[in-house]
């Protein structure tokens, strides 16, 4: 802010997601401010989307970016080509995943990338919301990378007395788990 620019950009890559969870906010009618729905749009890919990107970024100059969807590893290919350039320009990279897409290994040398995983809860709740995103499907899709738990708070956890301290305790064993 203080140098001008917006300090935190979140760009939807796509609007494509192979999910249909409940309560998703995506494909809202006032989602993009109201003038336009997601479902209105057309998505970008390949070398579009890789520079689209890239120009958005260097438009706006901001310190961090979210790169977000829809689902954004349905774009992983163009993804796997725009977070090495965000990284060499100095910009905070957040992928914001399902874990439903596997996490590509060499993500985790990229300097300045962090990948979270949104999780709605408990296996037997989370399952049913996310699927085919499931626990199974992501501890698949993260073994061997290290990536943040986005904790998506659903009325589930708030109707079992110590629901959040079992949920904090599964991730927080986790070995790829850098922070909840």
């Amino acid at each position: 802010i203080l140098r001008g620019n917006v300090p935190m950009l979140s760009i939807e890559i796509t609007r494509e997601c192979p999910l249909s969870c409940p309560g998703c906010y995506a494909y809202g009618d006032t989602h993009l401010g109201g003038a336009v729905t997601l479902s209105e749009l057309n998505d970008f890919r390949g070398d579009a989307l890789v520079d689209g990107v890239i120009g958005l970024v260097r438009k706006h100059k901001p310190l961090h970016v979210s790169l977000v969807g829809g689902e954004p590893m349905v774009r992983h290919r163009e993804l796997s080509r725009i977070v090495p350039v965000l990284s060499k320009m100095g910009v905070f990279t957040l992928v914001v995943t399902s874990g439903v897409i596997p996490i590509p290994p060499e993500w985790m040398s990229i300097p300045r990338l962090r990948v979270a995983v949104s999780v709605d809860g408990l296996p037997e709740h989370h399952d049913i919301r996310r699927k085919p995103a499931t626990y199974e499907r992501i501890l698949k899709n993260i073994e061997g990378r290290e990536v943040n738990i986005h904790w998506v708070i659903t009325r589930p956890m708030f109707e079992r007395p110590g629901y959040l301290e079992e949920y904090v305790a599964f991730w927080n064993a986790r070995p790829e788990v850098n922070r909840i």
